[in-house]
């Protein structure tokens, strides 16, 4: 499989360069790595959640919980932690041995951000034309970047690199659903529900989320359930899924809505994605589609769309999966209107990360001026929707 390597500030690692320490150097290392990450987590801040005010939607309250808020930038840092002490704790890694991920990006921005703290090796297999911002705050972090041409392989490719590093893949399409705290009040979901009652707004009825690994889904879809059990403030919200175009993930959901079963027989897409982030040309297996109470298929243009509305309405410079999230909102609140429900309540979403790391095409001026006759109708759609 041909692949390109970009320059890296990390050589290239080899099976003979790490060798496995003795037991009695390996756990004061592994307890040191622990308490390490520990200060890490409890240094991280609250992030922000805001508040669009659109008259067009009557009494909803549209909230956002700004991840761009993260040390690393995005939502993935709450990710990069949870992996890196699953695996700790898990034994899974060795001083000296490389951290190997297959990531679109974020994640690997992130994991990158955090093995350099902890004075490890970061290695990160993404997709050819993954942006070019990402590949380079991947690097900027001591991190390799390794392109390959198949992004279904992704995982395959980053297995082969651990096995011959004698590194370790940390596989966030594995253990995104597993790895992180979704119970307590400071997981994610726990941070936004308490925000919500603390700022006194009205109750949460959905929150809605692209799927790249499904961690995040898994992580609302485990709280609020444990909610309904306790019959606390929150507990009726729903996990509503947003998916690109081309992705397998919204016609998986229909199956498991269908059959009450979830396949990973669906045919690939027949052109590839450009929201970076979300959506997968096959089924992960980390993604559940029973932690979704619906789903949408988001047309690309929307999604471009309405993140650059929010870029100029909102002052909101975020990615296209972001966008994806606010358009499947809208419509979602569109077709409650439609249909004479109430629109009462606070709805959510993520903004995942910044516009900056899509400098060719949402951060890039000249992009939007060339896009604005294919965007025009999704932005005229959004403007009647809002004002």
């Amino acid at each position: 499989m041909p692949t390109t390597a970009l320059p890296s500030t990390a050589p290239f690692s080899t099976p003979a360069a790490h060798h496995a320490p003795h037991a009695t150097q390996r756990e004061p290392w592994r307890q040191r790595s622990l308490m390490k990450l520990a200060a890490l987590k409890a240094a991280t801040p609250v992030t922000p959640l805001l508040e669009l005010s659109l008259r067009g939607l009557g009494e909803a309250r549209i909230l956002i919980k700004d991840e761009r808020a993260h040390a690393s930038g995005s939502l993935k840092h709450r990710l990069a932690m949870s992996l890196f002490e699953q695996a700790l704790q898990k034994d899974w890694l060795t001083p000296g041995g490389p951290v190997i991920e297959a990531s679109s990006g974020s994640t690997a921005v992130s994991e990158a951000w955090l093995a350099r703290r902890l004075g490890l090796e970061f290695i990160a297999v993404v997709p050819r034309g993954t942006a070019f911002y990402k590949q380079q705050a991947i690097r900027g972090e001591g991190g390799r970047v390794v392109e390959i041409e198949d992004s279904a392989r992704l995982c395959q490719h980053a297995q082969a690199l651990a096995d011959d590093s004698g590194g370790h893949f940390i596989n966030q399409f594995r253990h995104a659903a597993t790895a992180g705290d979704w119970a307590s009040d400071t997981s994610l979901p726990g941070e936004c529900l308490a925000q919500i009652a603390a700022r006194e707004l009205p109750e949460l009825q959905a929150v809605f989320l692209g799927a790249g690994t499904g961690g995040s889904a898994a992580s609302f879809a485990r709280h609020l359930r444990h909610k309904r059990h306790l019959h606390q403030e929150g507990h009726r919200a729903r996990v509503i899924g947003v998916d690109p175009e081309h992705s397998v993930y919204h016609a998986c959901w229909q199956h498991h809505r269908a059959h009450g079963t979830r396949t990973t027989r669906l045919p690939a897409p027949q052109a590839s994605n450009p929201i970076e982030g979300i959506g997968r040309p096959c089924v992960l297996e980390a993604f559940n589609p029973a932690h979704f109470d619906d789903y949408r298929r988001i047309a690309d243009a929307r999604s471009q769309a309405a993140a650059l509305w929010l870029a100029e309405n909102a002052g909101l410079e975020v990615g296209p999966s972001t966008g994806t999230a606010f358009a499947g909102l809208l419509e979602s609140l569109a077709l409650r209107r439609a249909r004479g429900e109430s629109l009462a309540g606070s709805w959510l979403l993520l903004a995942c990360d910044h516009a900056e790391r899509y400098a060719t095409t949402l951060g890039d001026p000249a992009w939007r001026a060339a896009q604005q006759s294919r965007l025009a109708p999704q932005r005229a759609w959004i403007e009647a929707l809002t004002a």
